[in-house]
């Protein structure tokens, strides 16, 4: 099948998963700490809603995985887009947010890590021309 025939049915990503031992507990972790707004909890899985709508999905893990490294394989971090970091900083160490280090400065950006709950990656991006409208 061409990249042509692909355009006609993918509309885009629906969602990410992310497998944990308690689905409802990391949920709120980004409900209360990063403003996800909660919108389906069968009990087993959980969606999120991010400001900007993109989905999280937080499924029953099997196992408790190792804390992964910021270079490990698989999917490694999310980031979110914010037009002040100084001031996203502020307010997630408000609400219980530890970062790791200091900003980092890269041309055209720059960057502020954190972890969630369970040890997952995330971080702040301050871009000088962002990377979507």
């Amino acid at each position: 099948m061409s990249a042509a025939n692909l355009n006609s049915f993918i509309k885009g990503i629906e969602h990410v998963a992310i497998a944990t031992p308690n689905p409802q507990q990391l949920a709120e972790w980004y409900v209360q700490r990063l403003n996800f707004t909660l919108l389906l909890d069968t009990g087993a899985t959980v969606y999120i809603k991010s400001p900007n709508s993109v989905v999280l999905e937080f499924v029953k893990a099997d196992q408790a995985p190792e804390q992964p490294k910021i270079r490990d394989a698989g999917l490694r971090h999310i980031a979110f887009a914010v037009d002040s970091l100084e001031s996203a900083h502020d307010e997630l160490t408000a609400n219980g947010v530890e970062f790791e280090g200091s900003p980092i400065s890269l041309p055209g950006m720059r960057l502020f890590f954190f972890r969630d709950l369970e040890g997952n990656y995330l971080h702040l991006v301050q871009r000088k021309t962002p990377l979507l409208p």
